[in-house]
Protein backbone atom coordinates (compact mmCIF):
# COMPACT_ATOMS: atom_id res chain seq x y z
CA UNK A 1 0.00 0.00 0.00
CA UNK A 2 2.73 2.51 0.89
CA UNK A 3 4.42 2.14 -2.66
CA UNK A 4 1.03 3.04 -4.16
CA UNK A 5 0.93 5.93 -1.96
CA UNK A 6 4.03 7.07 -2.63
CA UNK A 7 3.49 6.88 -6.19
CA UNK A 8 -0.09 9.00 -6.15
CA UNK A 9 1.95 11.64 -4.41
CA UNK A 10 4.61 11.67 -6.98
CA UNK A 11 1.79 12.28 -9.56
CA UNK A 12 0.01 14.65 -7.24
CA UNK A 13 3.12 16.84 -7.42
CA UNK A 14 4.37 16.15 -11.33
CA UNK A 15 1.42 17.06 -13.11
CA UNK A 16 0.16 20.36 -11.69
CA UNK A 17 3.93 21.25 -12.50
CA UNK A 18 3.65 19.88 -16.63
CA UNK A 19 0.09 21.68 -16.75
CA UNK A 20 1.61 24.76 -15.30
CA UNK A 21 4.64 24.81 -17.55
CA UNK A 22 1.90 24.33 -20.99
CA UNK A 23 -0.11 27.18 -19.98
CA UNK A 24 2.68 29.69 -19.60
CA UNK A 25 3.73 28.02 -23.19
CA UNK A 26 0.44 28.61 -24.55
CA UNK A 27 0.91 32.34 -23.19
CA UNK A 28 4.03 32.84 -24.65
CA UNK A 29 2.51 31.28 -28.28
CA UNK A 30 -0.33 33.17 -28.09
CA UNK A 31 2.29 36.28 -27.77
CA UNK A 32 4.20 35.86 -30.66
CA UNK A 33 1.58 35.46 -33.08
CA UNK A 34 -0.08 38.94 -31.75
CA UNK A 35 3.33 40.09 -32.58
CA UNK A 36 3.16 38.57 -35.92
CA UNK A 37 -0.39 39.94 -37.30
CA UNK A 38 1.47 43.10 -35.69
CA UNK A 39 4.55 43.12 -38.43
CA UNK A 40 1.75 41.97 -41.52
CA UNK A 41 -0.62 44.99 -40.80
CA UNK A 42 2.44 47.02 -40.62
CA UNK A 43 3.83 45.27 -43.74
CA UNK A 44 0.70 46.09 -45.81
CA UNK A 45 0.45 49.71 -44.72
CA UNK A 46 4.07 50.91 -46.05
CA UNK A 47 2.88 48.69 -49.11
CA UNK A 48 -0.38 50.99 -49.57
CA UNK A 49 1.22 54.05 -48.98
CA UNK A 50 4.04 53.36 -51.75
CA UNK A 51 0.85 52.30 -54.16
CA UNK A 52 -0.71 55.63 -53.10
CA UNK A 53 2.20 57.64 -53.74
CA UNK A 54 3.00 55.89 -57.20
CA UNK A 55 -1.01 56.71 -58.76
CA UNK A 56 -0.24 60.50 -57.21
CA UNK A 57 2.85 60.17 -59.16
CA UNK A 58 1.40 58.23 -62.38
CA UNK A 59 -1.33 60.60 -62.47
CA UNK A 60 0.20 63.84 -62.63
CA UNK A 61 2.84 62.68 -64.61
CA UNK A 62 0.27 61.34 -67.83
CA UNK A 63 -1.59 65.04 -67.03
CA UNK A 64 1.69 67.24 -67.58
CA UNK A 65 2.64 65.21 -70.72
CA UNK A 66 -0.85 65.40 -71.97
CA UNK A 67 -2.85 68.03 -70.73
CA UNK A 68 -5.86 65.27 -69.98
CA UNK A 69 -7.56 66.13 -67.34
CA UNK A 70 -8.71 62.32 -67.08
CA UNK A 71 -5.31 61.00 -65.50
CA UNK A 72 -5.99 63.18 -62.24
CA UNK A 73 -9.00 60.88 -61.38
CA UNK A 74 -7.44 58.68 -59.20
CA UNK A 75 -5.13 61.71 -57.92
CA UNK A 76 -8.04 63.05 -55.35
CA UNK A 77 -8.51 59.92 -53.78
CA UNK A 78 -4.82 58.76 -53.16
CA UNK A 79 -4.05 62.34 -51.72
CA UNK A 80 -6.68 62.39 -48.99
CA UNK A 81 -5.73 58.97 -48.20
CA UNK A 82 -1.86 58.96 -48.26
CA UNK A 83 -1.21 61.07 -45.05
CA UNK A 84 -3.56 59.16 -43.23
CA UNK A 85 -1.89 55.57 -44.65
CA UNK A 86 1.25 56.84 -42.96
CA UNK A 87 0.58 58.04 -39.69
CA UNK A 88 -1.43 54.45 -39.10
CA UNK A 89 2.05 53.05 -40.36
CA UNK A 90 3.77 55.05 -37.84
CA UNK A 91 1.51 54.08 -34.56
CA UNK A 92 1.95 50.43 -36.18
CA UNK A 93 6.12 50.66 -36.17
CA UNK A 94 5.94 52.49 -32.54
CA UNK A 95 3.94 49.39 -31.70
CA UNK A 96 6.47 47.26 -32.52
CA UNK A 97 9.52 49.31 -31.48
CA UNK A 98 11.16 50.09 -34.66
CA UNK A 99 11.99 53.92 -33.76
CA UNK A 100 14.37 54.13 -37.20
CA UNK A 101 11.38 52.47 -38.94
CA UNK A 102 8.74 55.17 -37.62
CA UNK A 103 11.46 57.70 -38.60
CA UNK A 104 11.70 57.12 -42.03
CA UNK A 105 7.50 56.59 -41.92
CA UNK A 106 7.77 60.36 -40.88
CA UNK A 107 10.63 60.96 -43.55
CA UNK A 108 7.93 60.28 -46.17
CA UNK A 109 5.36 61.98 -45.01
CA UNK A 110 7.54 65.18 -45.34
CA UNK A 111 8.77 63.60 -48.99
CA UNK A 112 5.27 63.55 -49.96
CA UNK A 113 4.29 66.73 -48.70
CA UNK A 114 7.13 68.08 -50.72
CA UNK A 115 6.33 66.58 -53.55
CA UNK A 116 2.60 67.96 -53.49
CA UNK A 117 3.79 71.12 -52.81
CA UNK A 118 6.76 71.65 -55.62
CA UNK A 119 5.90 69.38 -58.02
CA UNK A 120 2.68 68.21 -58.07
CA UNK A 121 0.66 71.93 -57.90
CA UNK A 122 2.73 73.83 -60.21
CA UNK A 123 2.93 71.14 -62.78
CA UNK A 124 -1.33 70.35 -62.47
CA UNK A 125 -2.24 74.35 -62.29
CA UNK A 126 0.62 74.92 -65.37
CA UNK A 127 2.57 77.51 -63.21
CA UNK A 128 5.78 75.33 -64.12
CA UNK A 129 8.66 77.63 -65.83
CA UNK A 130 10.70 74.34 -66.66
CA UNK A 131 8.60 71.33 -66.73
CA UNK A 132 10.93 68.81 -67.68
CA UNK A 133 13.19 70.43 -64.51
CA UNK A 134 10.68 70.13 -62.23
CA UNK A 135 9.15 66.44 -63.37
CA UNK A 136 13.33 65.21 -62.53
CA UNK A 137 12.98 66.79 -59.08
CA UNK A 138 9.81 65.01 -58.92
CA UNK A 139 11.40 61.43 -59.58
CA UNK A 140 14.31 62.16 -57.57
CA UNK A 141 11.82 62.96 -54.39
CA UNK A 142 9.67 60.02 -55.79
CA UNK A 143 12.65 57.63 -55.09
CA UNK A 144 13.43 58.91 -51.76
CA UNK A 145 9.97 57.74 -51.02
CA UNK A 146 10.88 54.47 -51.93
CA UNK A 147 13.92 54.14 -50.31
CA UNK A 148 11.76 55.39 -46.84
CA UNK A 149 9.57 52.54 -48.04
CA UNK A 150 12.16 50.02 -48.23
CA UNK A 151 13.39 50.74 -45.15
CA UNK A 152 10.52 50.22 -43.33
CA UNK A 153 9.95 46.97 -45.35
CA UNK A 154 13.39 45.84 -44.08
CA UNK A 155 13.08 46.80 -40.54
CA UNK A 156 9.78 44.70 -40.28
CA UNK A 157 11.80 41.74 -42.14
CA UNK A 158 13.96 42.10 -38.90
CA UNK A 159 10.72 41.84 -36.37
CA UNK A 160 9.96 38.71 -38.35
CA UNK A 161 13.14 37.08 -37.90
CA UNK A 162 12.60 37.84 -34.19
CA UNK A 163 9.21 36.76 -34.34
CA UNK A 164 10.51 33.23 -36.58
CA UNK A 165 12.92 32.68 -33.79
CA UNK A 166 10.59 33.33 -30.74
CA UNK A 167 8.45 30.53 -32.04
CA UNK A 168 11.24 28.05 -32.99
CA UNK A 169 12.11 28.94 -29.21
CA UNK A 170 8.41 28.11 -28.10
CA UNK A 171 8.18 24.55 -30.23
CA UNK A 172 11.66 24.11 -28.38
CA UNK A 173 10.16 23.97 -24.89
CA UNK A 174 6.88 22.32 -26.14
CA UNK A 175 9.48 19.69 -26.88
CA UNK A 176 11.13 20.04 -23.40
CA UNK A 177 8.38 19.78 -21.91
CA UNK A 178 7.11 16.60 -23.53
CA UNK A 179 10.03 14.97 -22.63
CA UNK A 180 10.27 15.89 -19.18
CA UNK A 181 6.39 14.59 -18.99
CA UNK A 182 7.77 11.57 -20.28
CA UNK A 183 10.58 11.04 -18.10
CA UNK A 184 8.56 11.57 -15.10
CA UNK A 185 6.00 9.09 -15.83
CA UNK A 186 8.54 6.33 -16.79
CA UNK A 187 10.09 7.33 -13.41
CA UNK A 188 7.43 6.52 -11.55
CA UNK A 189 6.10 3.40 -13.72
CA UNK A 190 9.66 1.80 -12.68
CA UNK A 191 9.68 2.61 -9.08
CA UNK A 192 5.76 1.18 -9.03
CA UNK A 193 6.64 -1.95 -10.92
CA UNK A 194 10.04 -2.68 -8.67
CA UNK A 195 7.69 -2.22 -5.45
CA UNK A 196 4.76 -5.05 -6.37
CA UNK A 197 5.49 -8.33 -7.01
CA UNK A 198 5.31 -10.03 -10.44
CA UNK A 199 1.56 -11.05 -10.71
CA UNK A 200 0.60 -7.38 -8.82
CA UNK A 201 3.38 -5.33 -10.68
CA UNK A 202 1.82 -6.52 -13.97
CA UNK A 203 -1.72 -5.65 -13.70
CA UNK A 204 -0.99 -2.32 -11.70
CA UNK A 205 1.94 -1.52 -14.52
CA UNK A 206 -0.79 -1.66 -17.52
CA UNK A 207 -3.64 0.45 -15.57
CA UNK A 208 -0.84 3.05 -14.86
CA UNK A 209 0.56 3.55 -17.58
CA UNK A 210 -2.75 3.87 -19.45
CA UNK A 211 -3.90 7.15 -17.03
CA UNK A 212 -0.10 8.45 -17.12
CA UNK A 213 -0.21 8.38 -21.03
CA UNK A 214 -3.69 9.54 -21.68
CA UNK A 215 -2.48 12.69 -19.35
CA UNK A 216 -0.10 13.15 -21.62
CA UNK A 217 -1.71 12.78 -24.52
CA UNK A 218 -3.83 15.27 -23.18
CA UNK A 219 -1.85 17.75 -22.10
CA UNK A 220 0.32 17.84 -25.14
CA UNK A 221 -2.88 17.45 -27.51
CA UNK A 222 -3.88 21.23 -25.36
CA UNK A 223 -0.73 22.55 -26.43
CA UNK A 224 -0.66 21.30 -29.95
CA UNK A 225 -4.66 22.49 -30.41
CA UNK A 226 -3.00 25.99 -29.24
CA UNK A 227 -0.95 25.83 -31.97
CA UNK A 228 -3.24 25.06 -34.61
CA UNK A 229 -5.19 27.43 -33.76
CA UNK A 230 -2.93 30.51 -34.08
CA UNK A 231 -1.76 28.89 -37.42
CA UNK A 232 -4.40 27.91 -39.41
CA UNK A 233 -7.25 29.65 -38.54
CA UNK A 234 -6.98 33.18 -40.14
CA UNK A 235 -9.77 35.87 -40.17
CA UNK A 236 -11.05 36.75 -43.62
CA UNK A 237 -11.43 40.32 -44.87
CA UNK A 238 -14.45 41.77 -45.43
CA UNK A 239 -14.98 43.25 -49.11
CA UNK A 240 -18.07 44.91 -50.94
CA UNK A 241 -17.24 43.27 -54.10
CA UNK A 242 -16.39 39.52 -53.01
CA UNK A 243 -17.23 37.13 -50.07
CA UNK A 244 -15.18 34.19 -48.27
CA UNK A 245 -15.10 31.25 -46.73
CA UNK A 246 -12.69 28.73 -45.01
CA UNK A 247 -12.68 25.73 -42.61
CA UNK A 248 -9.87 23.42 -41.21
CA UNK A 249 -10.56 19.86 -40.15
CA UNK A 250 -7.34 17.88 -38.62
CA UNK A 251 -7.05 14.23 -39.37
CA UNK A 252 -8.93 11.92 -36.97
CA UNK A 253 -6.25 9.90 -36.27
CA UNK A 254 -3.51 12.30 -35.47
CA UNK A 255 -2.87 14.05 -31.93
CA UNK A 256 -0.02 16.47 -33.53
CA UNK A 257 -0.60 20.05 -35.59
CA UNK A 258 -1.07 19.43 -39.60
CA UNK A 259 0.36 21.16 -42.10
CA UNK A 260 -2.37 22.50 -44.01
CA UNK A 261 -2.98 26.23 -44.15
CA UNK A 262 -5.10 28.68 -45.84
CA UNK A 263 -4.93 32.38 -45.63
CA UNK A 264 -6.10 35.65 -47.91
CA UNK A 265 -4.50 39.49 -47.48
CA UNK A 266 -7.21 42.88 -48.61
CA UNK A 267 -5.17 44.86 -51.26
CA UNK A 268 -6.00 48.13 -52.99
CA UNK A 269 -8.28 48.99 -56.06
CA UNK A 270 -10.57 45.95 -54.70
CA UNK A 271 -8.32 43.12 -55.43
CA UNK A 272 -7.17 39.97 -52.47
CA UNK A 273 -4.36 37.82 -52.50
CA UNK A 274 -5.42 34.46 -51.68
CA UNK A 275 -3.26 31.39 -50.70
CA UNK A 276 -3.51 27.97 -49.78
CA UNK A 277 -0.87 25.45 -48.90
CA UNK A 278 0.60 22.21 -47.13
CA UNK A 279 3.39 21.32 -45.88
CA UNK A 280 4.67 17.41 -45.98
CA UNK A 281 4.13 15.73 -42.84
CA UNK A 282 2.26 16.34 -39.68
CA UNK A 283 3.36 17.14 -36.04
CA UNK A 284 5.19 20.76 -34.30
CA UNK A 285 8.02 20.51 -37.16
CA UNK A 286 5.75 20.85 -39.81
CA UNK A 287 3.90 23.18 -38.31
CA UNK A 288 6.92 25.22 -37.77
CA UNK A 289 7.66 24.74 -41.99
CA UNK A 290 4.01 25.74 -42.51
CA UNK A 291 4.11 28.94 -40.62
CA UNK A 292 7.34 29.77 -42.28
CA UNK A 293 6.38 28.68 -46.03
CA UNK A 294 3.04 31.22 -45.21
CA UNK A 295 4.93 33.85 -44.39
CA UNK A 296 7.47 33.79 -47.23
CA UNK A 297 4.60 33.96 -49.76
CA UNK A 298 3.01 36.65 -48.04
CA UNK A 299 6.01 38.67 -48.37
CA UNK A 300 6.85 37.81 -51.25
CA UNK A 301 3.88 39.01 -52.72
CA UNK A 302 4.72 42.55 -51.34
CA UNK A 303 7.48 42.51 -54.42
CA UNK A 304 5.96 40.47 -57.24
CA UNK A 305 2.30 40.98 -58.48
CA UNK A 306 2.25 37.91 -60.61
CA UNK A 307 1.59 34.50 -59.03
CA UNK A 308 4.14 32.90 -60.72
CA UNK A 309 7.43 35.20 -60.07
CA UNK A 310 6.08 34.97 -56.37
CA UNK A 311 6.05 31.23 -56.08
CA UNK A 312 9.66 31.14 -57.91
CA UNK A 313 11.24 33.85 -55.29
CA UNK A 314 9.40 31.28 -52.27
CA UNK A 315 10.34 28.38 -53.89
CA UNK A 316 14.54 29.90 -53.74
CA UNK A 317 14.03 30.70 -50.18
CA UNK A 318 13.22 27.56 -49.07
CA UNK A 319 15.50 25.95 -50.81
CA UNK A 320 17.87 28.01 -49.14
CA UNK A 321 16.75 27.35 -45.60
CA UNK A 322 16.88 23.64 -46.72
CA UNK A 323 12.91 23.55 -45.69
CA UNK A 324 10.54 20.73 -45.90
CA UNK A 325 8.74 20.16 -49.36
CA UNK A 326 5.70 22.75 -49.69
CA UNK A 327 2.39 22.27 -52.21
CA UNK A 328 1.10 25.65 -52.63
CA UNK A 329 -1.73 28.09 -54.64
CA UNK A 330 -1.86 30.99 -54.47
CA UNK A 331 -2.98 34.31 -56.77
CA UNK A 332 -5.50 37.40 -56.97
CA UNK A 333 -8.92 38.14 -57.31
CA UNK A 334 -9.82 41.40 -58.78
CA UNK A 335 -13.41 42.80 -58.04
CA UNK A 336 -13.50 45.30 -60.71
CA UNK A 337 -12.55 43.12 -63.96
CA UNK A 338 -13.72 39.95 -62.00
CA UNK A 339 -10.34 38.13 -63.10
CA UNK A 340 -8.70 35.47 -61.23
CA UNK A 341 -4.96 35.14 -61.66
CA UNK A 342 -2.96 32.17 -60.18
CA UNK A 343 -0.45 29.44 -60.50
CA UNK A 344 -0.23 26.24 -58.67
CA UNK A 345 3.29 24.48 -57.41
CA UNK A 346 2.37 20.54 -56.99
CA UNK A 347 -1.14 21.71 -55.38
CA UNK A 348 -4.56 20.24 -56.31
CA UNK A 349 -6.00 22.10 -59.12
CA UNK A 350 -8.64 25.09 -58.18
CA UNK A 351 -12.60 24.87 -59.23
CA UNK A 352 -14.63 27.11 -60.62
CA UNK A 353 -18.25 27.58 -60.56
CA UNK A 354 -19.76 30.13 -62.26
CA UNK A 355 -23.44 31.02 -62.63
CA UNK A 356 -25.79 28.61 -65.33
CA UNK A 357 -22.09 26.38 -65.17
CA UNK A 358 -20.94 23.36 -63.76
CA UNK A 359 -18.25 23.45 -61.58
CA UNK A 360 -14.83 22.47 -62.93
CA UNK A 361 -11.44 21.85 -62.34
CA UNK A 362 -8.82 24.44 -63.92
CA UNK A 363 -5.60 24.23 -65.06
CA UNK A 364 -2.38 23.25 -62.70
CA UNK A 365 0.77 22.63 -62.71
CA UNK A 366 4.50 23.00 -60.95
CA UNK A 367 7.11 21.28 -59.28
CA UNK A 368 6.44 21.29 -55.21
CA UNK A 369 8.04 24.24 -53.11
CA UNK A 370 11.42 23.71 -51.85
CA UNK A 371 12.38 20.53 -54.50
CA UNK A 372 14.32 21.78 -57.74
CA UNK A 373 16.23 24.80 -57.81
CA UNK A 374 15.37 27.01 -60.76
CA UNK A 375 12.10 25.62 -61.15
CA UNK A 376 9.23 27.87 -62.88
CA UNK A 377 5.80 28.42 -62.65
CA UNK A 378 3.40 29.64 -64.52
CA UNK A 379 0.74 32.56 -63.89
CA UNK A 380 -2.77 31.53 -65.13
CA UNK A 381 -5.97 34.13 -65.69
CA UNK A 382 -9.56 33.12 -65.85
CA UNK A 383 -12.00 35.98 -67.00
CA UNK A 384 -15.11 34.94 -65.11
CA UNK A 385 -18.47 37.11 -64.35
CA UNK A 386 -20.33 38.33 -61.17
CA UNK A 387 -21.24 35.48 -58.89
CA UNK A 388 -18.40 33.20 -59.78
CA UNK A 389 -17.10 31.06 -57.09
CA UNK A 390 -13.26 29.54 -56.74
CA UNK A 391 -12.97 27.00 -54.73
CA UNK A 392 -8.92 26.22 -52.98
CA UNK A 393 -8.19 22.92 -51.06
CA UNK A 394 -6.22 20.74 -50.08
CA UNK A 395 -5.37 17.03 -51.21
CA UNK A 396 -7.05 15.59 -48.18
CA UNK A 397 -10.25 16.37 -49.43
CA UNK A 398 -10.16 14.39 -52.31
CA UNK A 399 -7.66 11.52 -51.37
CA UNK A 400 -9.68 10.45 -48.48
CA UNK A 401 -10.01 7.00 -50.35
CA UNK A 402 -7.23 5.39 -53.02
CA UNK A 403 -9.47 6.79 -55.89
CA UNK A 404 -8.60 10.34 -56.43
CA UNK A 405 -10.76 10.38 -59.15
CA UNK A 406 -13.97 9.05 -57.25
CA UNK A 407 -12.57 12.01 -54.90
CA UNK A 408 -12.68 14.61 -57.40
CA UNK A 409 -16.36 14.04 -58.65
CA UNK A 410 -17.21 13.83 -55.13
CA UNK A 411 -15.69 17.18 -54.56
CA UNK A 412 -17.41 18.60 -57.59
CA UNK A 413 -20.71 16.97 -56.78
CA UNK A 414 -20.97 18.69 -53.39
CA UNK A 415 -19.35 22.14 -54.24
CA UNK A 416 -22.22 22.24 -57.41
CA UNK A 417 -24.46 21.18 -54.13
CA UNK A 418 -23.38 23.76 -51.76
CA UNK A 419 -22.71 26.86 -54.42
CA UNK A 420 -26.81 26.26 -55.29
CA UNK A 421 -28.21 26.10 -52.15
CA UNK A 422 -27.12 29.75 -51.90
CA UNK A 423 -25.43 29.01 -48.45
CA UNK A 424 -22.27 31.67 -47.39
CA UNK A 425 -20.14 29.23 -45.69
CA UNK A 426 -19.32 27.94 -48.85
CA UNK A 427 -16.50 25.34 -47.48
CA UNK A 428 -18.29 24.17 -44.13
CA UNK A 429 -21.24 23.02 -46.61
CA UNK A 430 -18.57 20.91 -48.94
CA UNK A 431 -16.54 19.87 -46.11
CA UNK A 432 -19.97 18.65 -44.09
CA UNK A 433 -21.03 17.04 -47.66
CA UNK A 434 -17.73 14.89 -48.56
CA UNK A 435 -17.07 13.97 -44.91
CA UNK A 436 -20.44 13.27 -43.48
CA UNK A 437 -20.06 9.28 -43.79
CA UNK A 438 -16.34 9.39 -44.13
CA UNK A 439 -12.98 9.45 -41.87
CA UNK A 440 -11.33 12.43 -42.17
CA UNK A 441 -7.79 10.32 -42.97
CA UNK A 442 -5.98 13.80 -43.38
CA UNK A 443 -5.61 17.38 -42.79
CA UNK A 444 -8.42 19.32 -44.95
CA UNK A 445 -8.55 23.05 -45.56
CA UNK A 446 -10.77 25.07 -48.00
CA UNK A 447 -11.14 28.36 -48.98
CA UNK A 448 -13.60 29.43 -51.66
CA UNK A 449 -13.01 33.17 -53.03
CA UNK A 450 -16.69 34.70 -54.51
CA UNK A 451 -17.34 37.85 -56.86
CA UNK A 452 -20.84 39.57 -55.74
CA UNK A 453 -23.45 38.96 -58.34
CA UNK A 454 -23.36 43.01 -58.07
CA UNK A 455 -20.86 44.93 -60.66
CA UNK A 456 -18.67 47.22 -57.85
CA UNK A 457 -18.11 49.30 -61.42
CA UNK A 458 -21.43 50.59 -62.07
CA UNK A 459 -23.62 48.75 -59.52
CA UNK A 460 -25.91 46.18 -61.97
CA UNK A 461 -26.69 43.04 -61.59
CA UNK A 462 -25.35 39.71 -63.66
CA UNK A 463 -28.83 39.65 -65.01
CA UNK A 464 -29.27 43.03 -66.27
CA UNK A 465 -25.36 43.00 -67.57
CA UNK A 466 -26.56 39.84 -69.62
CA UNK A 467 -29.42 41.21 -70.96
CA UNK A 468 -26.69 43.33 -72.90
CA UNK A 469 -23.73 41.53 -72.94
CA UNK A 470 -23.15 38.17 -74.26
CA UNK A 471 -21.46 35.45 -71.69
CA UNK A 472 -17.40 34.98 -72.16
CA UNK A 473 -16.96 33.07 -68.76
CA UNK A 474 -14.13 31.04 -68.59
CA UNK A 475 -11.54 32.28 -71.00
CA UNK A 476 -7.92 31.05 -70.02
CA UNK A 477 -5.24 33.41 -71.12
CA UNK A 478 -1.68 31.95 -70.12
Amino acid sequence: MRPLIVTVLALALVIPVLLAGGLIVRGYVRTSFHQEEEARAARALAFTSLRLQLDEETSVRGFAATGDRLYLEPYPNAHAIVPGTLARLSSALGTLGLPGAQAAARDALGTNALWERTVARPLMTGRARDPDALQRRGKRLVDHYRDDVRAIQDAIGVVEGRIDADAQTAIERIQLLGLAAVVALVALALGFWIQQTRAARRLAMREREAAEFRSAFEAEKRVADTLQEAFVLRSLPALAGMSFSATYLPATDEANVGGDWYDCLRLPRDRVLFVIGDVAGHGLDAAVAMNNARQELMSAAVFDAEPGELLVRVNAELLRQRARMVTAACGYADARSFEFSYATAGHPPPLLVEPGRAPRMLQHGGLPLGVLEGATYRTLRIQSVPGAVLVLYTDGVVEHSRDVLAGEAALLDAVGRAVASGMRDIAGSVANEIFKDRRVADDVAIMTVAFSCVDVRDGRSTASRAAGTPNVSGRTIA
